[in-house]
């Protein structure tokens, strides 16, 4: 299955995220938009993974996460991958003040690392991806529009868990099923909580 460790964002965020795409859409063609309720903040893609291996990926990321307690992130700001005057994605900015959502991703991803999967060789950059876009479309009026865009503050959100989530494809979108959720807490953490047959 094809799998990813994540920070599912808030109902608010979601809803902002919403609004800021509606307001793109009016001005920027040719961008396939992810659906706001499908949009993560991704810590670790681990791709095709066999199903019995779920236990011993929660278990080392339950590990890697120990001591980190509950924290806030603000979701402000936005840009262009790989640059604004010529970009392929759109995105969101994620301010991390304290430092700990990098933090929290770079134990995930030594800890992933013990188990085989490949570290990433690009330095962790959080963001939000907002859309897509179609090869030489889009690109006239998306350098204003992303510019604009730049001043976006969506507000703060906390963290209180990561999730395992299962992703597939499918011709109208990529579904994606939690599989467990991991806890954070200051002193431990809590048993990672199953999420298969829950909605």
């Amino acid at each position: 299955m094809r799998s990813f460790l994540a920070v599912e964002l808030s109902r608010e965020i979601e809803e902002g995220i919403r609004r800021i795409q509606e307001k793109l859409k009016r001005r920027v063609e040719g961008v396939r938009w992810l659906r706001p309720e499908g949009i993560h903040l991704t810590l670790k893609f681990l791709g095709e993974i066999d199903p019995d291996r779920i236990e011993e990926i929660v278990d080392k990321a339950q590990q890697a996460v120990k001591g980190i307690g509950p924290f806030e992130i603000r979701i402000k700001g936005g840009g262009g991958f790989p640059n604004t005057k010529n970009p392929r994605v759109i995105w969101l900015g994620v301010e991390d003040q304290g430092g700990l959502l990098r933090e929290l991703q770079a134990r995930v991803e030594k800890g992933l690392e013990e188990l085989g999967f490949k570290r990433e060789e690009r330095d962790y950059t959080p963001h939000l991806t907002l859309g897509r876009l179609r090869t030489g479309r889009g690109k006239g009026g998306v350098a204003q529009a992303i510019k604009d865009m730049g001043d976006s503050d969506l507000g703060a959100m906390k963290i209180r868990e990561i999730v395992l989530f299962q992703s597939q494809l499918k011709p109208s979108g990529a579904e994606y099923t939690k599989l467990r959720t991991i806890p954070l807490e200051d002193r431990g953490n809590p048993p990672a909580r199953d999420q298969r047959d829950r909605g």
